[in-house]
């Protein structure tokens, strides 16, 4: 298995990550059987009104990129979400479902229509809801992470 690359932060200086978004979003394509973003560049899914994350694939599940609506839901800086593991952005509490969830990913490819309970850095929990989750393949089926994308959240 491949693991996602070690970004630096998004910014104009790396175009937003573009190329690294357009390989999620055909990941999204190839894997789902759908769209998730049509047209839409680094710049774009950045500063969008909806949460995209994506985390590495390594044994720690390390998060790799997030854009300025993940980072505001968690209330973190780029440096502070790229030095999380993904289960820690989970209750502890409810690890269990999250880990549960995420083996459904792994066995299916994706899961849509997910619902659960997360928690931002500051300890403020929230619920994310009809959110998609997969796992990023290049064309070549080789593995580079896990993504997921949500519109809708609600603070608890």
């Amino acid at each position: 298995m491949n693991v996602g690359p070690v970004l630096a932060a998004a910014g104009e200086e790396n175009d937003f990550h573009d190329a690294f978004v357009q390989k999620v979003l055909a990941s999204h394509l190839r894997v789902v059987g759908r769209p998730l973003l049509n047209g839409l560049n680094g710049r774009d899914v950045w500063s969008g009104g909806f949460a995209l994350l994506t985390h590495r694939g390594d044994p720690h599940a390390m998060l790799n990129y997030g854009n300025k609506h993940a980072l505001d839901l968690w209330e973190c800086d780029w440096q502070q979400l790229t030095a999380t593991p993904s289960s820690a952005t989970a209750p502890d509490d409810d690890r269990a479902l999250r880990e549960a969830m995420m083996q459904q990913v792994v066995r299916d490819g994706f899961v849509s229509g997910y619902e659960g309970r997360r928690v931002s850095r500051s300890g403020r929990p929230f619920l994310i809801q009809d959110v998609t989750i997969w796992r990023l393949l290049e064309e070549n089926g080789d593995s580079f992470g896990v993504a997921a994308f949500f519109r809708r959240y609600m603070y608890l």
